[in-house]
């Protein structure tokens, strides 16, 4: 799911969003929106496991979130 470097693996956000893709039907001209939401799933499973690593602290879960989406998409 990561990349070596603890960012988001694009490889495994293309197969999410086929994945996604297909279960849906695999409709027509949607490709923007499943890559967002396979994105999405990716950067919430980063988050998540950051924050299981620090051993789930209370009230961090929010702050993770951010600092992961933040990270993925580069800002």
């Amino acid at each position: 799911m990561c990349a070596e470097d603890g960012n988001i693996d694009e490889e495994a956000v293309r197969r999410t969003a086929f994945f996604l893709w297909e279960q849906d039907g695999r409709p027509a001209g949607r490709e923007l929106f499943y890559w967002e939401k396979a994105l999405r799933q990716h950067i919430r499973q980063l988050a998540f496991d950051k924050w299981l690593e620090e051993g789930e602290p209370e009230g961090r879960a929010e702050s993770h979130w951010r600092h992961a989406e933040r990270q993925v998409r580069g800002q």
